[in-house]
């Protein structure tokens, strides 16, 4: 396990990672999606890639930008709690499930939300809150006890 002798913090080490890629994935994909419409909210920017400078994102861009913010949204809740649960004393298979189940949920709800597909995006955003909603559930019974 190398630095890693607690395999529940391990578990949450790759989750977290993995998450903090994804956000930087989606960033990206921002980017790439502007450079495709050639539009541009920031006149500079507009001026720099040689397009359109436009007061209103382009609704393929818009989207981008919410699936990026949600993401986000969730990833919060999910670093200050997994790390709670992991310090609450988590079992490895506890905090494999749980993590697993997340990081599998989250990703899954940024491709769905790209292609406009429901009920599927609201099923992977449920299933990555119940999760998080789990493990806190955990956190405050270990810290009530």
């Amino acid at each position: 396990m190398g630095a890693f002798s607690n395999p529940a913090l391990q578990y949450y080490a790759i989750a977290s990672s993995v998450l903090a890629l994804h956000l930087i994935a989606i960033a990206l994909w921002t980017g790439r999606v502007r450079v495709q419409k050639k539009q541009y909210t920031n006149p500079e920017d507009a001026k720099l890639n040689k397009a359109d400078h436009t007061e209103v994102e382009h609704p393929d861009v818009r989207r981008v930008i919410k699936a990026h913010t949600n993401a986000l949204e969730n990833a919060i809740p999910f670093f200050v709690v997994g790390a709670l649960y992991v310090v609450a004393g988590a079992s490895k298979t506890g905090a494999l499930v749980y993590f697993a189940t997340f990081v599998g949920a989250r990703i899954l709800h940024t491709f769905v939300y790209l292609a406009g597909k429901q009920p599927f995006r609201t099923l992977s955003f449920a299933i990555g809150a119940l999760a998080v909603i789990g493990m806190a559930v955990s956190v405050i019974r270990a810290a009530l006890a």
